[in-house]
């Protein structure tokens, strides 16, 4: 079949999947209790080893009854990026486990993640470390910081990729059903910012190619 806006009626072609890690498809396709038990809890092993937070104002009363549970939010759902490095006292967690020794990052995921399985977090742990294309970003991002202490406000951005297509949003070219959405000026919000340690939540639009990959990491 040919499409037409998304793929230019045929003429671009996508590389084809590869097969992931012998033991990361196991997880997903073998029927041993282990990937069972993984596959149940995936939003959980999801969760785990998330680079960012979810943005969203969840309603809870729906699921005050029998049924499959509903996830049901009010206004808009968005992902944010916080610092990288903890405050005195608190926990690592998100993208700041991935600057961690495996080790140490492995124990602090364990104890927020105390119902699931230690061997499969350390496998997920070992293939996203190798494989994910931003955990050594952030792990760059954060030596770089390291090397300005005492300069506030220092940041480390992440640009987007020089020569992707930005005719995303250009006007139509038909009548068509649109949506007006109000944001900020359309070149500042592409980047992902990081800093050390001070600073609000940071905001990642969905026009970032990390946007997904960070919040999604096991797909």
């Amino acid at each position: 079949p040919k499409f037409g806006m998304c793929c230019h009626e045929g003429q671009i072609s996508l590389p084809q999947r590869q097969d992931p890690p012998r033991h990361i498809q196991e997880l997903f396709l073998s029927q041993e209790p282990h990937a069972r038990e993984f596959r149940e809890n995936i939003w959980k092993y999801n969760r785990a080893f998330s680079f960012t937070s979810l943005g969203v104002n969840e309603v809870h009363s729906v699921n005050n009854g029998r049924g499959p549970p509903v996830f049901c939010i009010t206004g808009e759902l968005c992902h944010w990026s916080g610092s990288l490095v903890p405050h005195n006292g608190q926990l690592p967690k998100y993208a700041q486990l991935y600057i961690y020794e495996p080790r140490e990052a492995l124990a602090a995921r364990m104890q927020q993640n105390q119902d699931l399985d230690e061997q499969i977090m350390e496998t997920l742990q070992t293939f996203l470390l190798q494989h994910h294309q931003y955990a050594p970003v952030y792990r760059h991002a954060w030596e770089i910081l390291r090397l300005h202490p005492n300069i506030e406000n220092h940041t480390v951005t992440l640009h987007l990729i020089p020569g992707s297509d930005r005719r995303r949003y250009n006007l139509p070219t038909c009548d068509e059903p649109a949506v007006i959405i109000p944001t900020t000026p359309f070149n500042s919000r592409r980047d992902i910012v990081l800093r050390s340690r001070d600073g609000p939540l940071h905001r990642i639009y969905d026009i970032h190619p990390a946007y997904c990959p960070l919040q999604y990491p096991l797909l």
